[in-house]
C-alpha cells in the first residue's frame, strides 16, 4: 500500500483482512498514512492502479499499533478473505484458518512475515514481552510486544503479516538495527490487541 504525507510517498504493507461483522476491512499499522491506496500485481497486459483505501481509524498507544481502513472491491490479485499473501513475489496466498494470542506464543516459535520492502523470511521469536525504547507508542511503549530475530526487516514492512502457516499471530510495528543498517530483530502486535468491534476474518 502506499500513501502521501506532506508530498512524500510512502509504503506500508497490507495486513490481514479484517471484520466488524458489517463491512470488510485491510489491518496495517497505525503509523502508515491515514490515506492508503492498495496498489497490486496486475494480470499479463493490465495497467497498474490505486484502489483507495477510506480510512476508519488508529489506535497506536502503549500495547497496540493498527489502523484499519476499508476495503472496497479490490481486483481478483488482490487478497480475498480472508487471505495474504505469504510469498516475496506476491503471486500466493494463504487464507487464514485461526489465530493465536500473545500468551500462547514462546520463545522458540519458528515465525514467518512477508514485508512489502524485504519479502518473505522466516526466523525464531527472541522474547514475547519486548518494550520498545522512546515514545514509539503514544508515549513510553508496554512490554506486550512481540519481537522475532529478523534475518530481514527495513521501513516499509509496517503493517505486515506475520504468521505461522495458516495461523495469523500479529501486525508488524517496526525493526531494530545494527550500525550497518542490518536488521537485528522486528517485533508485531499480537493479534489479541486488534480495536474493540472489529475480529479478523478466517475461515
Amino acid at each position: 500500500m502506499v500513501g502521501t504525507v506532506d508530498g512524500r510517498r510512502y509504503v506500508c504493507t497490507t495486513g490481514f483482512v479484517v471484520t466488524d461483522g458489517v463491512a470488510d476491512a485491510i489491518a496495517t499499522a497505525a503509523h502508515c498514512p491515514d490515506t492508503l491506496d492498495y496498489v497490486g500485481r496486475p494480470p499479463a497486459g493490465a495497467e497498474r492502479r490505486a484502489i483507495a483505501l477510506p480510512y476508519v481509524g488508529q489506535w497506536g498507544w502503549g500495547y497496540q499499533d493498527v489502523q484499519i481502513n476499508r476495503a472496497p472491491a479490490l481486483p481478483a490479485t488482490a487478497p480475498r478473505l480472508p487471505a495474504f499473501f505469504a510469498d516475496t513475489a506476491k503471486t500466493k496466498l494463504r487464507t487464514v484458518a485461526t489465530w493465536r494470542n500473545r500468551t500462547s506464543t514462546r520463545a522458540g516459535d519458528f515465525v514467518c512475515h512477508r514485508g512489502e520492502r524485504t519479502g518473505y523470511s522466516c526466523a525464531p521469536v527472541a522474547m514475547v514481552d519486548f518494550a520498545p525504547a522512546g515514545d514509539l507508542c503514544g508515549g513510553a511503549c508496554l512490554p506486550t510486544w512481540v519481537a522475532v530475530e529478523g534475518p530481514t526487516c527495513k521501513s516499509g514492512d509496517s503493517g505486515a503479516p506475520v504468521f505461522e502457516g495458516q495461523v495469523a499471530l500479529g501486525l508488524v510495528k517496526g525493526g531494530t538495527y545494527r550500525a550497518d543498517g542490518g536488521c537485528l530483530f522486528y517485533y508485531y502486535m499480537s493479534t489479541d490487541y486488534l480495536p474493540p468491534g472489529w475480529t479478523l476474518a478466517y475461515r
